[in-house]
């Protein structure tokens, strides 16, 4: 009898174990976005880029940005949070709004 219970015990560990094998997940998400739109302001070190689906804070350690206040810019980078990191400028002369 306590032979049938063992391999009761065992045969239900092995089915709800089944379930417990790891996936391979080899799917490779790119963070890197563009975005372009006009520099409209600056507050702190957060910039204000206003892009036709909104405005979008925008920083950049890589980049000065200054020089792109009120000018047309495309930029990439990466989010974190609701910033996004300035890694580079897409349009390398500021361009006037017309």
């Amino acid at each position: 009898m306590k032979k049938y219970l063992v391999i009761a015990c065992l045969f239900i560990a092995a089915i709800s174990l089944s379930g417990c094998e790891s996936k391979n997940q080899n799917t490779q998400v790119s963070a890197t976005v563009d975005k372009e739109g006009v520099l409209t302001m600056k507050s702190g070190d957060v910039y204000l880029l206003s892009t036709e689906e909104g405005i979008v804070n925008i920083t950049s350690n890589k980049v000065n940005l200054d020089q792109y206040l009120k000018k047309k810019i495309k930029v990439r980078g990466m989010f974190s949070g609701d910033t996004l990191y300035v890694d580079a400028t897409l349009i390398p002369e500021p361009q006037e709004i017309e």
